[in-house]
């Protein structure tokens, strides 16, 4: 009987993908965020976002984010 996947990707290989695609999510997101705080970024940042400057929205969800993801790394690591 063949295998219907000749080459399946190890299971390792598939942890490493999720592991590094997270923490891919969260360098973009914190980079992008950290960018808004800076004077070349200060024009955007300042756009208003539910009453408030986007810079300063995303910064306050910098912490929900990381929870987020890391409550997707365990669901994932199962």
């Amino acid at each position: 009987m063949s295998d219907p996947h000749p080459n399946p990707p190890s299971r390792i290989g598939q942890q490493a993908l999720v592991c590094f695609g997270l923490f891919g999510v969260f360098f973009v997101f914190y980079v992008g965020a950290a960018l808004l705080q800076t004077p070349a970024g200060a024009g955007m940042g300042s756009m208003r976002l539910g009453g408030i400057p986007l810079g300063f929205a995303l910064s306050l969800a910098i912490f929900p984010v990381t929870w987020l993801l890391i409550a997707l790394w365990f669901w994932k690591a199962k």
